[in-house]
């Protein structure tokens, strides 16, 4: 029990220095005669905190926000980003190695009040938020700015907008700017109005291309593959636009949703009040329906496999085999899960819970799931306390 009781000591010091509490806590076991703990709950808990994640990280390129389906995370080769609340903790980073679950808020102990300190992580929200080696980039409104070691500056302004914008914020002027989405790849960083896409130079932070995407219409979703970006619109068509050369083509209709992975085109449709995936090739061509019953944003394709979170009960994970269309329950647990994803240069993916109560103690708890990208090495590890305190 010497290793037990290390990991407590160790464990308890961890949640001391960077819980976020609004007041001391002393933490009581119980221990039989022999100095052991005999808190099962307690030891499963120690357990949980020791185990690793151990995270196979590959050809690491500059991450994508559309690698990690799920808006409120990103990941770098070193740490996944929660902007969500995680039980007393706030906003975490969580180590891909060690599994160490770390408070982005830099204060120890972290109350603080929004109206004091509405700069504080835990007090904002930041769309768009990317992780860029050890920044963060993230949007506010027509800026693309950088937090980095708790300091926020303005890296670039968007001052550009096509009629569609004006004819859409005539009212609201300054909204003509804004930037809805982000993607960042290696060269890149891609702002997205309402129609348009800006490719901003990294090393420069200067516009080097403007593309107009749309003549009469937003758009939704948007993916950046292999010199391309596939879009739909909220007249629900499908387009693909070339990078190089700017020419923007039109590929299909009655599409909601459209994700892209590995040379395979994944789209929603919404037929008779239900919701049907669909894959095709790059062209839209060779479609066929594949599962139903869920979000694409609520959902990520590796290795064949398809894992989502359906409609009808946002509590489980589900598998959907590609080839065979078997369909398997994977993960089940009694809080809505509401992020799932992962990179494309590691071997993890993971899912979120929110808040819920524990039926013996009626205390909130969040839960962080991660699996192996094979379905393999489940991992679980439960946060406590309320899901923000202010």
């Amino acid at each position: 029990m010497k290793k037990a009781l290390s990991l407590l000591l160790s464990l308890t010091l961890a949640l001391g220095m960077t819980a976020c509490q609004s007041k001391e806590k002393e933490t009581y076991f119980e221990e039989n005669s022999a100095g052991e703990i005999v808190d099962s709950a307690l030891l499963e808990k120690i357990e949980q905190e020791a185990e690793p994640l151990n995270t196979k990280v590959g050809n690491y390129k500059q991450h994508t926000r559309d690698g990690f389906r799920g808006d409120g995370t990103t990941i770098s080769d070193k740490y996944l980003y929660i902007f969500h609340h995680m039980g007393d903790m706030g906003y975490i980073k969580v180590d891909l190695q060690t599994g160490e679950a770390i408070p982005l808020c830099e204060v120890a102990g972290c109350t603080h009040d929004p109206n004091l300190f509405p700069d504080c992580i835990n007090n904002n929200y930041r769309p768009n938020s990317t992780a860029v080696g050890d920044a963060i980039w993230h949007t506010e409104d027509n800026k693309l700015l950088q937090t980095k070691d708790g300091e926020t500056k303005v890296l670039y302004e968007n001052s550009y907008c096509n009629e569609i914008e004006e004819n859409n914020y005539k009212d609201f002027p300054k909204e003509k700017y804004t930037i809805f989405d982000m993607t960042i790849d290696d060269n890149y960083a891609y702002l997205f109005g309402g129609s348009y896409v800006i490719l901003l130079d990294k090393n420069t932070m200067q516009a080097v291309k403007i593309i107009d995407l749309t003549e009469d219409s937003m758009l939704l979703s948007t993916n950046i593959y292999k010199g391309k970006i596939y879009f739909n619109t909220d007249l629900h068509e499908l387009y693909v636009a070339d990078i190089e050369s700017g020419e923007v083509t039109k590929l299909g209709d009655k599409v909601n949703d459209v994700s892209v992975q590995d040379d395979t085109l994944y789209y929603m449709v919404k037929e008779g009040g239900g919701l049907e995936i669909f894959s095709a090739d790059l062209d839209f061509k060779n479609s066929k329906k594949i599962a139903s019953g869920f979000y694409l944003n609520h959902s990520v394709v590796s290795e064949g496999k398809l894992y989502y979170i359906p409609t009808d009960n946002e509590g489980i994970i589900m598998c959907h085999d590609i080839a065979s269309g078997e369909e398997t329950l994977f993960y089940e647990c009694k809080a809505p899960i509401f992020i799932i994803g992962c990179a494309d240069f590691i071997d993890r993916i993971f899912f979120c819970t929110d808040s819920a109560i524990d039926r013996e103690t009626y205390e909130p708890y969040s839960l962080l799931i991660s699996m192996r990208t094979d379905g393999s090495d489940l991992w679980v590890r439960r946060f406590d306390g309320e899901t923000w305190k202010n």
